[in-house]
């Protein structure tokens, strides 16, 4: 069973384009399917896409099928072998795996119990955008259609018709590693023909250790499966499958931790941000209500005289509300002129007198000392 997508689309298909399901109008969350068109099914509603699991493969690896099978199927899984180059055991193997060789109720209607699969081999589809059933639907071109098999459609390619489906299936496996041997490649096409995950690898062990049975023992519709040689094949095969499904978890683990950490270093950072923000804020509306109390304070020291306002910083003058005239300062009185007005023309000054002969001549300091008693 194929890894189920989200997209819907046509379910049976026709090269003539004559009679295919198509897929409901877009946006009704339902898809058409069915057999071809002579026949008639309900549509079946889409959910959000499963994945078969060990319930469902414990029952279809253990019903009881109708010895006819052999007959049917044994002629297609051959031609899609010789085909594709792969074992045919491997091919029957899926077939069983998936639908009891086609004995499954919704075998041949619509989709499976999970909503994402249909037809004999369980072909994914809804996945997309273009979806598995789509990718290998024309294989059935490269070989040779028998007369007459179990469940043969009106109109081809379809997913419900066994030769398409079992054509389609052979093409997959080769594409996925599988070729004439059963061994390695063998199980890591049944690994991807299932989906990568940790069942998916028990399935790979299931349908190799069923078609190495049927390889040692003969084909056998009704044979349980060998548990031990399963056992085996996983310790040959899936330790390593589920090692490297182990370290993908952990890289994906890492990958949503360091996202996580990311993601909370630019909370943090944000957060310190807003503080510094808010802490600029009180700051400043303290300064404010520090110089509002200091203002306050001046003009009651001053005899309720109201301080002149300050002149905002800048040194730019605050403009008068709208609608009021500004009074025009009065005039400044000219300053008187600093250069002194014209005197009278001082004569230059005569010679000094001749000293007189008639005693000393006192001086103001000496006159007060008693000079000219």
């Amino acid at each position: 069973m194929l890894l189920a997508g989200t997209a819907s689309v046509t379910l049976l298909g026709s090269d003539g384009g004559e009679a295919a399901l198509q897929e409901a109008a877009a946006g009704s969350g339902r898809v058409a399917t069915g057999a071809p068109a002579s026949a008639t099914a309900a549509p079946t509603r889409l959910g959000p896409p499963r994945r078969a699991g060990p319930a469902y493969y414990r029952l279809t690896t253990s019903k009881r099928v109708p010895a006819s099978a052999e007959r049917g199927f044994l002629p297609l899984y051959r031609e899609a072998a010789k085909t594709f180059g792969v074992s045919w055991r491997l091919i029957a193997s899926v077939h069983r795996q998936e639908t009891a060789f086609s004995t499954v109720a919704s075998t041949y209607h619509g989709l499976n119990a999970f909503g994402c699969c249909a037809g004999p081999m369980q072909f994914n589809v809804v996945n997309g955008p273009v979806s598995t059933w789509k990718l290998y639907r024309r294989s059935f071109r490269r070989g040779d259609r028998p007369r007459s098999y179990p469940h043969r459609t009106t109109f081809h390619p379809s997913v419900y018709d066994d030769f398409d489906a079992i054509m389609a299936a052979g093409a997959l496996l080769r594409d996925a590693g599988a070729a004439g041997e059963l061994d390695g490649g063998s199980w890591l096409a049944a690994y991807g023909y299932y989906g990568h995950d940790t069942f998916g690898v028990t399935y790979a062990s299931q349908v190799l250790g069923r078609a190495l049975r049927w390889e040692r023992d003969g084909f056998c519709l009704n044979c349980p499966d060998d548990a031990e040689l399963v056992a085996e094949l996983d310790d040959t095969y899936g330790v390593d499958a589920r090692r490297q499904l182990r370290d993908g978890e952990q890289l994906e683990r890492d990958k949503r931790a360091r996202k996580q950490t990311k993601r909370r270093e630019r909370k943090e950072r944000r957060e310190r941000k807003e503080r510094r923000k808010r802490a600029e804020r009180r700051a400043r509306r303290a300064l404010a209500e520090r110089e509002d109390a200091v203002r306050r304070s001046s003009g009651r020291s001053s005899g309720g005289r109201a301080t002149p306002a300050t002149a905002p910083s800048g040194g730019r003058t605050p403009k008068p509300p709208a609608g009021t005239t500004q009074a025009k300062p009065p005039p400044t009185p000219s300053a008187p002129p600093t250069t002194p007005p014209p005197g009278p023309t001082t004569p230059p000054p005569g010679p000094a007198p001749p000293p007189s002969s008639g005693g000393d001549t006192c001086t103001p300091l000496s006159t007060v000392l008693g000079c000219g008693r």
